[in-house]
């Protein structure tokens, strides 16, 4: 699957609802072809993945249970998109089972690049709301 490179901000909002749905899913094979290869993603916990590190991850939790988040502040740089904003993850430990919430400000950092956009850095910050 490939992602277009529509640069307007329907396009981009669109691609960010297709990373939830694929995260929420644990559709492994739509969120593979989003992560840039390259790709640093921090975790509220500070744990610290790659591409193929948080693919497993997501596989092994299931997916999320939900995440809430409101459309993202845009910025278009050239050929980087930076999607930035409050969201509310609810998760499953994989020790517990226990359902948590993460509150906080999520930075994507998306890449164009020859099959579309392409997330080179997802890091979410914890907050409290």
């Amino acid at each position: 699957m490939t992602y277009d490179h529509d640069d307007s901000r329907a396009g981009l909002l669109a691609f960010e609802k297709q990373r939830q749905r694929a995260l929420v899913a644990g559709d492994i094979a739509a969120l593979a072809p989003m992560l840039a290869d390259d790709l640093v993603h921090v975790h509220s916990t500070g744990m610290v993945h790659g591409k193929q590190q948080l693919l497993e991850h997501v596989r092994r939790m299931g997916g999320f249970v939900s995440i809430d988040r409101d459309d993202p502040q845009i910025r278009l740089e050239g050929g980087v998109a930076i999607l930035t904003g409050d969201t509310r993850n609810r998760v499953r430990s994989l020790k517990t089972g226990e359902v948590m919430t993460r509150f906080g400000f999520l930075t994507l950092v998306l890449r164009r690049s020859a099959p579309g956009w392409q997330i080179v850095l997802s890091q979410l910050t914890p907050h409290q709301p």
